[in-house]
C-alpha cells in the first residue's frame, strides 16, 4: 500500500515546477487585475494537467498502453498553461510599464506559434514522426485550405495591417461613410466604434484593400485634431471686416472647451448669396468624439457675439415681414425700453448722484449685451472703457496672478455693475469675468458719459468718491483694518481716482483751457 502510495506522487522536479507555476499565478493574479479570469483559467488547466499525470501513473500499473497519450496530454497541457502565463507577464505586465500597446493578432500569433514549437518538441520528446503526419495530412490540409481561404485571407489581411502599422487602436478613422475610433485588430476583421455607440467590424481582406482616412493624424500629430467648419449667414448690407472682427474676437477671448488654442480659430468670408453673405468659423477639435456637442457650443458663442454687436443673421430673400404701424403700439415699446434702461441705472450704486435727467441722458446709451455661458464678459489685462449693468444671471470673478493657473475669487449676481475702473479711469480690467449660465447685460461706453460729466464736472468729485468707499470696502473683507485707517485710505483713494478721473476725461484739462482764455 505504501509503495502504492509513493507511486503515484508526482516527481520532486514536478512538485518544484507546479509550486513555481502557482507563485508566478499568484503574483500576477495580484499585478495583472484586466487579467485575473485568464490566470484563474491557466490555473485551471494547471489542474487538468496534474490530474492527467495522476491518471497516467495509475495507467502505468493497471494499463500500460495507455500511460503513454496521458503523459503526452499533461505535458502539452503544462506547456500551454506555462505558454498563457508567459503570456500575460509579458503583454499584460512588461510591455504596459514599458508603454508599449501591442495589438491583439501580435498577441495571438505569438501565442499561437508558441503552441506550434510546443508540440512539435513534445514530438520530438516522445519520438514522434513528423514527416510521416505532414504527408499524411496534405490533402486534408488543402481541403482545409480552399474552404477557408476568406478567412485565411482576413487573418493575413490583419497581420499585413498590424506589420505595417498604419493605424492602432484608438486612432480615428473614416471608412467610406461611416467614422469612427479603431477598437482593436482581430484575426478576421477590425472593430471600429462610431460616434453613434455602433461597432462597424470591418473584414481585414477587405480593410487591406479599401482607402481608409486616418483624421486628425496630419504632420505626425500624437493627439489628433480635426479641423471642424461652422457655416452661418449675415445680411450682405454688414461690412464683412465688422463681422469678420466681431466673431473672432467672441472665439478667442476666453477658450472654448474641445477648440484648440493652436492653431486658432480664424473666420472667413465663403461666398456672396442673393440678399446674405456666407461666413464660416474654422476650428481644431481636440476630442474627435464631441464634434456636435462643440460645433454648437461655436454656434452659441457666434449668435451672442452677433447679437451684441447688433449684426442680424440672414433672412431668406423672399420673407414677408409684417410691421405694425400703429402710434400708440410704438409709443408703447419705447416707454418698456426707456423704463427697463433707467430701471437698470438705478440699480447701479455707482450712479445714485446722477439726477433722473441725467439717467434720461444716459439711458439711449446703454446696448444689450447677453453672453452665453461659460463666455468671456470682460478679459484680465484688456484695456476696453466700457461698463457692463448685469440684470440676470451671474459671473464668476476669475484672476490669474502671474504664470499660476487662474482661480474663481468671487462671484458676482444680478443687479450688480462690473468694468467701472475701466470706463471711468481707462486702467486695464483687473479681473476677468465669466458668464455662469445665460447672462443679460447692459453695456455702457466711456463717450456716452462723457456727455454727462462734462455738462457736470463736479460729478467727478462724488463718482471718485463712491469708487473709493467700494474698493476700501473690498480690502476690508479681505484684511482685518481699524475704522481710522478704513477713513483715511477712502480719503486717500478718493483723491487719487478723481485726478484719474479727471485726467481721463480730460476735465482739468479744459478748465485749465478756459481759464487761461477768461485771463
Amino acid at each position: 500500500m505504501s509503495g502504492t502510495g509513493a507511486s503515484l506522487l508526482p516527481p520532486p522536479e514536478s512538485i518544484r515546477l507546479g509550486a513555481a507555476f502557482l507563485l508566478g499565478a499568484a503574483l500576477l493574479f495580484v499585478a495583472a487585475r484586466p487579467a485575473r479570469r485568464h490566470v484563474a483559467r491557466l490555473v485551471g488547466l494547471w489542474g487538468a494537467s496534474l490530474a492527467l499525470r495522476l491518471a497516467a501513473a495509475a495507467a502505468a500499473r493497471h494499463l500500460p498502453s495507455g500511460e503513454p497519450t496521458l503523459s503526452f496530454l499533461a505535458l502539452l497541457l503544462q506547456g500551454i498553461a506555462f505558454v498563457g502565463l508567459a503570456a500575460v507577464l509579458l503583454f499584460d505586465v512588461l510591455l504596459p510599464l514599458a508603454k508599449v500597446r501591442a495589438p491583439r493578432i501580435v498577441r495571438d500569433v505569438a501565442v499561437a506559434l508558441s503552441w506550434v514549437a510546443l508540440l512539435l518538441w513534445l514530438f520530438s520528446v516522445h519520438k514522434v514522426d513528423v514527416t510521416g503526419i505532414v504527408a499524411t495530412s496534405a490533402v486534408v490540409t488543402a481541403v482545409i485550405g480552399f474552404s477557408l481561404q476568406d478567412t485565411l485571407a482576413n487573418v493575413m489581411g490583419g497581420i499585413a495591417l498590424q506589420l505595417e502599422g498604419a493605424f492602432a487602436p484608438g486612432d480615428w478613422v473614416k471608412f467610406g461613410e461611416t467614422s469612427g475610433k479603431v477598437a482593436e485588430t482581430g484575426w478576421r476583421h477590425t472593430a471600429i466604434e462610431t460616434r453613434n455607440g455602433d461597432v462597424l467590424l470591418v473584414p481585414n481582406a477587405v480593410l487591406a484593400r479599401t482607402p481608409l482616412l486616418l483624421l486628425g493624424k496630419a504632420k505626425g500629430r500624437r493627439e489628433p485634431l480635426e479641423r471642424r467648419w461652422v457655416f452661418f449667414g449675415v445680411d450682405h448690407r454688414t461690412p464683412p471686416a465688422a463681422v469678420l472682427e466681431t466673431v473672432r474676437e467672441a472665439l478667442t477671448r476666453e477658450p472654448i472647451p474641445n477648440v484648440a488654442a493652436e492653431p486658432a480659430p480664424s473666420v472667413v468670408l465663403m461666398e456672396f448669396r442673393e440678399s446674405w453673405a456666407s461666413y464660416a468659423v474654422r476650428y481644431w477639435l481636440t476630442d474627435l468624439l464631441l464634434d456636435d456637442p462643440t460645433d454648437s457650443e461655436v454656434r452659441t458663442r457666434v449668435a451672442y457675439a452677433l447679437r451684441r454687436a447688433g449684426i442680424p443673421l440672414a433672412m431668406p430673400a423672399s420673407a414677408n415681414f409684417v410691421t405694425v404701424e400703429e402710434e400708440g403700439h410704438r409709443k408703447r415699446h419705447e416707454k418698456r425700453d426707456l423704463e427697463a434702461r433707467l430701471a437698470a441705472l438705478e440699480s447701479v450704486p455707482l450712479f445714485s448722484a446722477l439726477t433722473a435727467e441725467e439717467r434720461e441722458r444716459l439711458a439711449p446709451g446703454l446696448v444689450r449685451a447677453p453672453f452665453a455661458p461659460g463666455e468671456a464678459m470682460v478679459v484680465q489685462g484688456r484695456q476696453v472703457h466700457d461698463l457692463y449693468i448685469l440684470t440676470k444671471g451671474a459671473g464668476d470673478v476669475r484672476v490669474a496672478v502671474g504664470d499660476a493657473p487662474p482661480r474663481v475669487v468671487s462671484r458676482i449676481s444680478a443687479p450688480d455693475v462690473f468694468g467701472e475702473m475701466g470706463m471711468l479711469t481707462g486702467e486695464p480690467r483687473r479681473a476677468t469675468v465669466i458668464a455662469v449660465g445665460e447672462t443679460e447685460c447692459w453695456r455702457l461706453g466711456k463717450e456716452r458719459f462723457r456727455e454727462v460729466l462734462e455738462g457736470r464736472p463736479e460729478l467727478a468729485e462724488e463718482l471718485s468718491h463712491v469708487l473709493a468707499a467700494r474698493q476700501v470696502e473690498l480690502a476690508t473683507a479681505r484684511e482685518e483694518i481699524s475704522d481710522e485707517s478704513r477713513r483715511h485710505r477712502i480719503e486717500t483713494e478718493h483723491g487719487s481716482l478723481r485726478a484719474r478721473i479727471e485726467r481721463f476725461f480730460g476735465l482739468g484739462a479744459r478748465g485749465g483751457a478756459g481759464e487761461r482764455s477768461g485771463r
